[in-house]
């Protein structure tokens, strides 16, 4: 489950800030942020009534420092309303030390390599050129299936033949769990930063290339493998989403590719994963999720998009049945999102999108989804 302080927000907030402040002869680190303000308006129900409204979206404060010639530190926080009331998130905390020019290693918590946008759009809306992540890359405490953080050390080496240049990276850290209350209803995924949940780490790599012969464009693989521990409080015999009883183990591999092209105004972006969730014993199918994203910059701050983004999760896949993203007869759920961006100025936008959105779990199988967005950075 997310780890969230609730009680100890505001203090800790006021040492964050003293931390990174000049106190005496001590280091000073630069803060930085980002935050948003979202009207949005969404289905509420079976009879079509709306639920719309502003919300303050996340308030994302940074700080990273580079000390010495080979040693940097990075540490992020966010302030959000889940539902019920603000809560402070530590989203990453990392120490790094470049053992030589081109190859780095860190530790602490990172955002997971998997594909382009977890590495590329962290926690701020204003670098994103839409409102919305695609839904399946949602962070793991807004539902997301992608394990979008990892705990553990982190390795990044970088190579410049005359192609172009190489990115190899690898992560090896703490597995995920899903843990339940007994009641049967959908678990987040926990990317265990209080600790691994069995002694099985996970491991992430990924490879980029970026030709110098197209310049914009990066290809790219990725994958992770390990153990999700799926566990439940209740009494013996109640059961996860799934029919899981008790403590079990899925073995995931999860394999993606993307292609990413951003050059003369156009912005080109499209991801494909693949899942192979195992249960001891069991038979399953794998599910798939994939987004293309296009935008193009009309003059010098405006920018429409189109984006096109699906999740297959078939009905016998346990992972999937323990988030609660599927049943017994399969889920398949697509958005088609059409919005458009303006810069106010290179820290400030506004945005605006809607949504066609194709769900078999909801009443009549789609809707409609409205946003309006205002971001900045400071």
């Amino acid at each position: 489950m997310k780890k969230v302080i609730r009680r100890f927000g505001v203090p800790l907030c006021a040492f964050l800030l003293m931390a990174v402040g000049p106190v005496g002869t001590a280091h000073a680190f630069t803060l930085n942020g980002f935050g948003d303000i979202t009207y949005s308006s969404t289905p509420k129900d079976a009879n079509g009534e709306s639920n719309n409204g502003f919300a303050l979206g996340q308030l994302d404060f940074y700080a990273a420092e580079q000390i010495g010639d080979r040693l940097d530190v990075l540490a992020e926080y966010v302030i959000e309303n889940p539902g019920d009331g603000f809560v402070v998130d530590l989203e990453r905390l990392q120490v790094g030390y470049a053992v030589a020019n081109n190859h780095k290693i860190r530790a602490g918590r990172f955002h997971n390599l998997l594909g382009y946008w977890n590495l590329a759009f962290h926690h701020g809306a204003q670098l994103t050129t839409s409102v919305s992540r695609p839904f399946f890359l949602e962070f793991e405490d807004e539902n997301g299936v992608i394990p979008t953080h990892m705990v553990g050390l982190w390795w990044q080496s970088r190579f410049e033949p005359a192609a172009g240049r190489v990115d190899v990276g690898v992560m090896v850290g703490n597995g995920a769990g899903l843990h339940g209350d007994g009641s049967g209803n959908p678990v987040e995924l926990d990317p265990g930063s209080g600790g691994d949940p069995d002694n099985e780490k996970a491991i992430s790599a990924n490879l980029t290339f970026r030709p110098a012969a197209v310049k914009g464009l990066e290809v790219g693989v990725s994958g992770q493998s390990g153990t999700i521990i799926v566990s439940q409080d209740g009494s013996a015999g109640s059961t996860l989403p799934g029919g899981i009883v008790g403590v079990a183990e899925i073995d995931q591999l999860l394999l993606g590719v993307h292609a990413v092209y951003q050059a003369g105004g156009l912005e080109l972006l499209t991801e494909f994963y693949q899942w192979q969730n195992d249960v001891t014993g069991s038979t399953h199918d794998d599910s798939i999720a994939y987004y293309a994203q296009v935008g193009y910059m009309v003059g010098e701050a405006t920018t429409p998009y189109v984006r096109y983004e699906t999740l297959d999760a078939k009905a016998n896949d346990p992972y999937f049945q323990a988030v609660g993203m599927t049943t017994g007869t399969g889920r398949t759920k697509t958005i088609t999102t059409v919005g458009v961006r303006h810069d106010l100025n290179y820290r400030s936008a506004v945005k605006a999108e809607v949504h066609l959105v194709d769900d078999e779990a909801t009443y009549d199988g789609s809707f409609e989804e409205t946003a309006v967005q205002w971001t900045f950075a400071f």
